[in-house]
């Protein structure tokens, strides 16, 4: 599923999109670890986590990341919004916690994988 159809399927706010929009993801990895988000970060993973910090900089810039899900409606600051932009990575926030907006983000994917969903 393309990474803006996910976004408005979960109800996420999209604060930085682009080209990132149009990547399919095909992975989703979900927590609060900079090492476990960075043990599976790559091209098509959606990460969805809370960190928003310095650390969340240093992952965009290292990995191919086509986007970042933050959850509880977190706000992150210039630096990271400008980070995402120039590594290409599209930043969306859902007001849901982690638990409610990887439910949402299953459902959406499952969904579409079985052909159901679709207008």
């Amino acid at each position: 599923m393309k990474l803006g159809e996910l976004a408005l399927k979960i109800g996420a706010r999209m604060l930085v999109g682009g080209p990132a929009v149009r990547k399919e993801i095909t992975r989703v990895c979900a927590g609060d670890r900079m090492s476990d988000l960075l043990g599976e970060a790559g091209d098509g993973t959606l990460l969805v986590t809370h960190v928003t910090n310095v650390g969340l900089m240093r992952l965009l810039e290292l990995m191919d990341v086509p986007g970042i899900c933050l959850v509880k409606g977190a706000e992150p600051d210039d630096a990271v919004l400008e980070t995402a932009k120039s590594c290409g990575a599209a930043l969306m926030v859902s007001r849901e916690g982690m638990f409610e907006t990887c439910g949402r983000i299953y459902l959406a994917m499952y969904a579409d994988a079985r052909g159901q969903g679709r207008e």
